[in-house]
């Protein structure tokens, strides 16, 4: 009977120690979608995986040699290795929680300072850097031509926390927005706003908050807007970002919370730069018939959907290059009642009504900008140079149920101006005043401007040129009845 219960006791063991080892294994065996890595701008780590999926790799190492640990073991010595393995895994955490406090108390300040419903910058600061317009360092696109030239820039920011250098009691505009408005990228005397005062002769108040969206345009100008009495408010829409549903979820849960001190955790941040530095490694995207190509590479049909990138506008040896992500691209890939049906575009109409409004009671001519993302300003002019396979092949790395290349073409051209066109017919239909930038940034980009980073989603300083001056055009037009 005893002979009988060791064995079926081993046999378990046996069992559970297979189990913990081809779990382990296959989190080790298979690999991230490269590919798609690449063409989200996201790392590519020892040449196969995510940060999040090597990440989880090397933490289930220790799991797993914790639990081969207490699997083997007999009656005797039972009670002793739990308890090593519960005194050990429970120091650790002591000691990460200490060392994570330490940290946060001799960490540089917050980028952002946030209040109840809106968010500024630390008030009275002079950031300074410079901006490379270069690919992810653990990645590279088939080739990566250079993007726009570095920016040596400085970040000046206000008592309220804005991005101004005039400190005036009242101004004759106010402009809203997320980073496009406040320049994201550019020096304080490039930004559009500030170009625009230069034009106009008008006094410019910058409230445009990188990562803002309309809910927080809205509490911005309720906060800031009968202080500064304007004549007019400048609302910049970025299709990119500004509808989505996420900019409205409540984020005060207490699950929310933890996730949220987890994100700023000083230790969560430097485990993250050093994977990327260690395990970073450069892949290079080429077909599976060149013989130079890196081992891992992407299967053949992943690797002709990157192929294409970055693409050249105008075409040829002068022409400038660009990227964009896949979901930007499927973003436009939606009907216009689909868009119309999602939660962020009604929130947004609705805070774009209560904006206003606002400015209705105040007696402000309210005008919506609207700043188009590169997929929606780009794909007019690639369509006769990216081939409608090599299209297919980018967007199905993200999304399998597409229809045929020769077809997808036409749906995508048919679409790609949904966005805006909804946007317009809600400006009309509230009798707001609406600006499409689209058409002069297209205009210029097929002309050879650079009016985007390669390798960035923001405007260059060119782009910000183009944009001061086709909003000053319109400010000097009287509004219409």
């Amino acid at each position: 009977m005893g002979i009988k219960t060791t064995t079926n006791s081993n046999r378990i063991k046996w069992i559970k120690t297979a189990i913990t080892l081809l779990i382990t294994a296959l989190v080790w065996i298979i690999p991230s979608n490269v590919a798609y890595l690449i063409a989200q701008n996201r790392n590519v780590l020892l040449g196969r995986y995510s940060l999040g999926h090597l990440t989880l790799a090397f933490i289930l190492l220790p799991i797993a040699a914790a639990s081969l640990y207490l699997t083997w073991v007999n009656e005797k010595n039972e009670k002793e290795r739990k308890f090593k393995v519960i005194a050990i895994t429970v120091s650790i955490l002591l000691s990460l929680i200490v060392v994570d406090i330490a940290a946060r108390l001799i960490t540089r300040p917050k980028r952002y300072v946030e209040e109840k419903n809106y968010f500024h910058r630390p008030p009275n600061t002079v950031q300074t850097g410079t901006a490379r317009d270069v690919p992810e360092e653990a990645f590279l696109y088939p080739k990566t031509p250079p993007g726009y030239p570095d920016i040596d820039y400085t970040l000046t920011t206000d008592k309220r926390g804005f991005r101004n250098t005039t400190d005036l009691e009242k101004y004759d505009i106010v402009i809203l927005g997320d980073s496009f408005a406040e320049g994201s990228k550019v020096t304080d005397q490039d930004a559009w706003p500030t170009l625009l005062a230069g034009k106009n002769k008008q006094t410019i108040y910058n409230l445009g908050m990188s990562a803002g969206h309309p809910g927080t345009y809205l509490e911005t100008l309720k906060k800031f807007g009968p202080e500064l009495s304007p004549k007019t408010v400048i609302c910049l829409l970025y299709e990119g970002n500004d509808f989505r549903d996420s900019n409205y979820r409540k984020k005060n849960t207490l699950l929310d919370q933890i996730e949220s001190y987890f994100k700023e955790s000083p230790i969560r941040n430097a485990l993250k730069d050093f994977l990327i530095r260690s395990f970073g490694t450069t892949i290079t995207v080429r077909p599976a018939t060149d013989p130079n190509r890196p081992v891992p590479n992407p299967k053949p049909q992943s690797a002709g959907a990157l192929s294409w990138l970055p693409v050249a506008v105008p075409a040829g040896a002068n022409g400038n290059y660009y990227t964009f992500k896949i979901k930007r691209l499927l973003e436009h890939f939606v009907t216009k009642e689909t868009f119309l049906e999602s939660q962020g575009v009604k929130k947004t109409f609705a805070a774009l009504r209560d904006i206003e409004n606002l400015c209705t009671e105040k007696h402000i001519r309210l005008i919506i900008a609207y700043a188009p993302d590169k997929p929606h300003l780009l794909l007019p002019l690639i369509t006769e140079t990216v081939s409608p396979e090599q299209l297919r092949a980018f967007m199905a790395l993200k999304q399998k149920s597409l229809p045929p290349a020769d077809k997808l073409i036409d749906v995508l051209l048919t679409r790609h101006n949904v966005q805006e066109s909804a946007v317009e017919d809600f400006c009309r239909t509230e009798s707001i005043e609406f600006l499409s930038l689209t058409r002069p940034l297209r205009k210029a980009t097929a002309q050879g401007t650079q009016t985007y980073f390669t390798y960035d989603q923001h405007w260059t300083p060119l782009g910000h040129k183009i944009v001061a001056e086709t909003i000053s055009q319109h400010i000097l037009k009287p509004p219409a009845p």
